[in-house]
């Protein structure tokens, strides 16, 4: 898109070229004309005069009839055969019997010669004196005048239009400022105003997602919060009644397991809300192969009855945050170790620049009306992955936010081994020969 500074530049240009052709093709044309008919008034009796002095009177002194009338007019005046013409003038004067020829100066005066027809296959040539009729002075003045006008006109025009776009942007901002965040700026403004709009749209967008998240973070963590409060709270009420120390140190057991589980659930929350802002990633280069090798032999420990298999090539490099990296990947075994019958099988492999991470099980798999909303903070999949699962929720965001701060995204789908597959692709920034190994 041209900018508003090009856009001025043309015009003005386009106004410089506009007034030139108006001075030029409209109002010079007319000041010659108009310098025609006053030098062709003006001369008419010069020529009757000499015209009575040199063809009427008898035997007279041409020369001394010349330099007479040379010094009463403002005229250079000549008789010479008319083959001598150039070929223009000398078709008028023969069709007209006279003729006026204006030669125009841009910057001086106008040249203006008078052509009569003389006896014997002559002319009688009249040169104006330049200073006779000044026009050159007001009519440079008058197209330095006309020019002025119209790129005063140009800047008048694209400074409305950029004080309306800005006008706009201000009442965007201002509407931003309110918490509407409904309103949008125009951004097939011109350039750079539209640059503007689109940051400000981009703006918008991004705080009306926040504080949607946050919103529904906060309704979301206080419903999690009242189960383990109210267990609490019940238990403590049951603690004054109870004299047998056997059922005292069961339901200190039990509000003991729910303390675990605020801290677990306000770990997961600070964890959540530091991954909301990307500053904190600090990409490295790496190789995924060891990583998920020593991933999962400390996690197999877990599920000592499930197969986890490994396919990733050993020369595979990326470019991430090896320690959030580790963090999403880990999320994502351990939740298909909640589902999966027999097999998980991890994969991870380079295409089209981009480094994917696979993570299938076999397990009952995540129903298509839930895959949307899987990665938002505390869903849950009632009728597949339950609450009995134990979790809060959150896993599954963090992976999200992870994949989202390293300019990546996350998805879930069906697997080919039955369950439920999850997909990781992150860009590449480093390519290194890969060379495929299967561990099983």
């Amino acid at each position: 898109m041209i900018t508003l500074f090009l856009r001025l530049f043309l015009s003005s240009v386009f106004a410089i070229v506009a007034a030139t052709f108006i001075y030029g093709v409209i109002i010079e044309e007319r000041v010659q004309q108009i310098e025609r008919d006053q030098i062709g008034t003006i001369t008419l009796p010069i020529y009757y005069l000499l015209e009575r002095d040199l063809l009427h009177a008898e035997n007279p002194d041409v020369e001394a009839v010349l330099t007479r009338y040379q010094e009463e007019f403002p005229f250079f005046i000549r008789i010479y055969p008319i083959t001598e013409m150039d070929a223009e003038n000398r078709l008028h004067v023969m069709r007209h019997g006279q003729h006026i020829a204006v030669h125009s100066n841009f910057l001086d005066d106008d040249d203006i010669t008078l052509f009569y027809q003389w006896p014997n296959q002559q002319v009688l040539e009249l040169d104006l004196d330049e200073e006779f009729i000044d026009h050159g002075d007001w009519l440079f003045w008058y197209m330095v005048a006309l020019i002025g006008g119209c790129l005063a006109a140009t800047v008048m025009w694209f400074s409305f239009s950029i004080t309306r776009h800005t006008y706009r942007l201000a009442k965007v901002t201002k509407s931003l400022g309110e918490g509407n965040f409904d309103v949008s700026a125009n951004e097939k403004a011109p350039s750079p105003i539209n640059h503007m709009a689109r940051s400000l749209n981009a703006m918008a967008y991004k705080l009306k997602t926040l504080i949607q998240e946050q919103d529904a973070m906060t309704m979301a963590a206080s419903h999690e919060l009242k189960t383990p409060i109210n267990n609490l709270r019940f238990a403590l009420d049951m603690t004054r009644s109870i004299t047998d120390m056997q059922t005292m140190h069961e339901h200190i057991q039990e509000m003991d397991e729910d303390l675990d589980s605020l801290e677990d659930l306000t770990h997961e929350l600070i964890t959540f809300s530091q991954l909301t802002k990307a500053t904190g990633i600090h990409p490295e280069s790496l190789n995924p192969y060891p990583l998920l090798y020593n991933m999962c032999e400390r996690l197999s420990k877990l599920s000592p009855n499930l197969k986890l298999q490994i396919e990733c090539p050993v020369g595979l490099s990326l470019m991430a945050d090896e320690k959030l990296l580790r963090r999403a990947l880990n999320n994502l075994i351990v939740n298909a170790q909640k589902y999966a019958e027999k097999l998980i099988l991890i994969r991870a492999y380079l295409s089209n620049k981009s480094v994917f991470f696979e993570v299938h099980d076999d397990g009952i798999g995540v129903p298509e009306q839930y895959r949307e909303s899987i990665f938002l903070p505390f869903a849950r999949v009632d009728d597949s992955r339950s609450r009995q699962s134990g979790g809060h929720g959150l896993g599954l965001s963090i992976v999200e936010r992870i994949v989202a701060n390293h300019g990546g995204n996350a998805q879930v789908s069906d697997s080919p081994i039955g369950g439920a597959l999850f997909t990781l692709e992150l860009p590449l920034f480093q390519h290194q020969d890969e060379k495929s190994k299967t561990n099983k």
